[in-house]
């Protein structure tokens, strides 16, 4: 059966190309508005880039506010459930390209709920990240560049876009929600090509792209690694820390 599939794949990502938006907004459904204040929305990706017959559903690469230090959700385990996990967060994206987070709010740790049980660094870094995101975004629409340090360092859009997944440390940091399968062929000559694969009830994971939170923030993750699986709509992120 035809799957549209393409053969595009992109490294290092320094010129805007139709498809790709930075700083996209109006992206959470409006009965989670609480989504902004944890997951900044970094650049959107059409993924007819990637195969023909998925155009005009368009994926949002996010960067969580937190950890400070650590990884995500490492501290809020009372708060997962089969699609959220340390290092490991869900969405689904509705039809009109929105996300609905596939969690709790208290998977956060900046959520209300935890506000007695984190301290002034902790306060201070999500301030810090937030400050930093919207002074990038200014300088990019002044200057259509990645400017997180200086005028003249602008950085990648995207680190990679498409391709085939690759083994890292994301692989075995915290292992992947219950919801999903995740299997890794050891065996294999060279597991950087099509060594990995991820599923949700059978349907696979397409690998869409990464970047790292730098870029964008000034801090964040060496690599955002989005996945889409385009059955159910579901949209999965992990981290990977070099």
């Amino acid at each position: 059966m035809e799957n549209n599939k393409t053969n595009f794949c992109e490294e290092e990502t320094s010129e805007l190309k139709t498809g790709l938006t930075p700083f996209p907004e109006d992206i959470f459904v409006t009965e989670q508005p609480w989504l902004s204040n944890y997951l900044l929305p970094l650049i959107s990706v059409d993924l007819g880039l990637l195969r023909n017959d998925l155009a005009g559903t368009v994926v949002h690469v996010l960067n969580p506010t937190e950890p400070a230090e650590g990884i995500i959700g490492e501290q809020t385990t009372n708060f997962h459930n089969e699609f959220c996990a340390e290092n490991w967060i869900a969405l689904e994206l509705t039809p009109d390209n929105k996300y609905r987070f596939l969690g709790n709010e208290n998977y956060f740790l900046s959520a209300p709920i935890h506000k007695d049980d984190v301290d002034e660094d902790f306060t201070e870094h999500i301030k810090t990240i937030h400050e930093n995101y919207q002074k990038v975004k200014s300088k990019y629409q002044l200057k259509k560049q990645l400017l997180p340090w200086q005028d003249d360092n602008p950085q990648y859009f995207l680190d990679r876009l498409s391709g085939e997944m690759w083994y890292g440390n994301w692989t075995n940091t915290s292992p992947i929600p219950p919801a999903f399968e995740m299997n890794i062929d050891e065996e294999g000559d060279d597991l950087s090509n099509d060594g990995i694969s991820i599923s949700y009830k059978g349907n696979e994971f397409i690998y869409v792209a990464e970047v790292s939170g730098y870029n964008y923030c000034g801090s964040g993750a060496d690599s955002i690694l989005m996945f889409y699986e385009p059955i159910n709509r579901i949209v999965l992120f992990t981290y990977d820390w070099t």
